[in-house]
């Protein structure tokens, strides 16, 4: 009876652990599954602009961007998407880099009075958006 329990726990273990082994597929699959959805919604600058801003509102603003630049990529002359983009990176407090990408845009094409107020919101942006969950630290504590 011993030697069944032994050898039943063992099937159970090495069960388990192949399981554990096809999870990080699975998980590859999903986020490839998650990457073509979010293209397919990109090719289209209305939707992914939306999605983009629906990201943003959920506090998945570094999502948001890589949205907006998937939209950018097919949409190069998306003024809105432009803006919005430079918008989250004020969100995010990369403050260069949104004053990089809003003095690069064209007055004509933006109005100049609204790249006067999307520079004066951009110092407070970042209050405007839940704070998503930090990612686990990939450390282990110890300090160099």
């Amino acid at each position: 009876m011993r030697n069944f329990f032994t050898r039943s726990a063992w099937f159970v273990l090495l069960s388990a652990a192949g399981l554990a082994l096809v999870s990080p597929a699975q998980a590859q699959e999903q986020e490839l599954a998650e990457l073509d959805r979010l293209s397919d919604i990109s090719a289209d600058e209305e939707t992914g602009i939306a999605a983009a801003q629906d990201q943003a509102r959920s506090g998945r603003l570094l999502e948001a961007l890589a949205t907006l630049e998937r939209v950018m990529a097919v949409h190069p002359r998306s003024l809105n998407a432009r803006m919005l983009h430079a918008y989250y990176l004020c969100a995010i407090d990369d403050q260069q880099g949104a004053r990089v990408e809003i003095d690069n845009m064209d007055e004509d094409d933006f109005g100049e009075q609204n790249l006067v107020e999307l520079r004066a919101r951009c110092s407070t942006a970042s209050r405007e958006f839940p704070a998503s969950p930090a990612a686990p630290s990939q450390t282990d504590g110890k300090k160099d």
